[in-house]
């Protein structure tokens, strides 16, 4: 256990300097910024007081919002992007060790400690390293909810599945999954995990139907179905950043089109999203077999050696070398435990999930991160299966 300690101490050091040595990657994503802004400031979970007031799910601007009030937002963020980056390796470590001993556990902890995109990325503006800490924590609940009869760890469970859809609104897609695979274990788990989700979903939902009208999680999924279902996405992802395909995409929007969204009187911009939503599936139904073909050539995209948005050759080289070994261990893994599918079924329903919102939508490099630890878990297992047969 001393080396897990070590192991977390040396991560939180390794995030730290990564922002020190090269802090201009420190904004990736401000817009998360200005919500936990007018969170600080008492105006609620709003992009700006009164509007927009379901866009992201409340767990992250939280945390922003908190280190806002510090007075020192930056260190205050980085410090907790890295205490998050080493809470995964502790969480790593103790599913590794629950699922395949504590020689696996010590060597996948050990591999997110240094993992260079982790250590590059965790420290940032983003929420990623924070939905890679609650994933952890609520799969690490839901493999031990399996081996017990604690009502409590069954409610915890679900409740910290639930809160990792509070956390990125994409993770509702694993809930019926997770409880699907709760099922297999028996019945009153899957009610006391069900009652969990509730628990923490349903306040937000209540609260965002009060002030929206719409019982949502959040309101930006009608755009981003649109996004990355446009005849123009591909011009610019994956080469590019999403980001940069919608503004093209809104510059070819007809005159119409602009009426049409101009006459909407939506401060929390729900009858957007729901005009773009109807937008994106015109697309789908007119172009089904070109929406399968993108739809493959997507998740290829989400677990690619190749780095999207497309990165420098330093970087690209350091990703793939750290990234492309990990993903064939991963299989070979996930290969030699398959006879284990019961134990790990949950692992494997994530990473499905995972897939098929990128097949759906779409998958940058860094929105695959919080699958990241079950493949240096399932690795680790191979690595150290190998070894131990080798030393006999």
């Amino acid at each position: 256990m001393n080396r897990v300690v070590l192991l977390c101490i040396v991560a939180v050091m390794l995030r730290v300097g990564a922002i020190v040595i090269s802090p201009g990657h420190f904004w990736a994503y401000t817009v998360y910024y200005d919500m936990a802004k007018v969170v600080a400031a008492g105006g609620g979970y709003c992009l700006s007081p009164g509007a927009m007031c379901a866009y992201f799910p409340p767990v992250y601007p939280t945390v922003l919002a908190a280190c806002i009030l510090t007075g020192h937002p930056m260190i205050a963020i980085m410090t907790a992007g890295a205490l998050a980056g080493a809470g995964t390796v502790w969480l790593t470590f103790l599913i590794g060790r629950r699922l395949f001993g504590d020689t696996t556990g010590l060597v996948a902890s050990a591999y997110a400690t240094v993992y260079p995109y982790f250590v590059w990325h965790d420290a940032v503006l983003q929420e990623t390293a924070t939905l890679t800490l609650v994933v952890a924590a609520a799969i690490y609940l839901l493999i031990w909810s399996r081996a017990t009869m604690s009502r409590w760890l069954w409610l915890g469970a679900g409740a910290m599945l639930g809160l990792t859809v509070l956390t990125k609104a994409n993770l509702l897609l694993f809930v019926p999954f997770a409880l699907a695979w709760t099922w297999l274990f028996g019945w009153r788990r899957v009610m006391w995990v069900t009652l969990g989700v509730a628990l923490t979903l349903g306040p937000w939902v209540v609260r965002t139907w009060r002030i929206t009208g719409s019982p949502i999680l959040y309101s930006n999924g009608g755009q981003a179905l649109w996004a990355s279902n446009h005849a123009q996405t591909f011009d610019y992802f994956p080469r590019k950043s999403i980001d940069d395909a919608s503004e093209a995409e809104y510059a070819s929007l007809t005159a119409e089109d602009h009426r049409e969204i101009n006459a909407l009187n939506d401060a929390n911009g729900i009858e957007e999203a729901q005009w773009y939503w109807n937008k994106g599936m015109e697309f789908i139904r007119a172009n089904p077999g070109l929406t399968l073909k993108r739809a493959i050539y997507k998740v290829w995209i989400a677990f690619s050696p190749v780095f999207s948005p497309n990165k420098p050759g330093a970087f690209q080289f350091v990703y793939f070398l750290s990234y492309f070994p990990l993903l064939i261990l991963a299989l070979a893994g996930a290969w030699v435990t398959r006879q284990r599918w019961r134990e790990l079924g949950c692992i494997y329903m994530l990473i499905l999930c995972f897939a098929l919102g990128c097949a759906v939508l779409w998958g940058h490099t860094s929105h695959r991160m919080y699958v990241e630890p079950y493949l240096m878990i399932l690795a680790a297992y191979f690595v150290s299966r190998r070894g131990y047969r080798n030393s006999e």
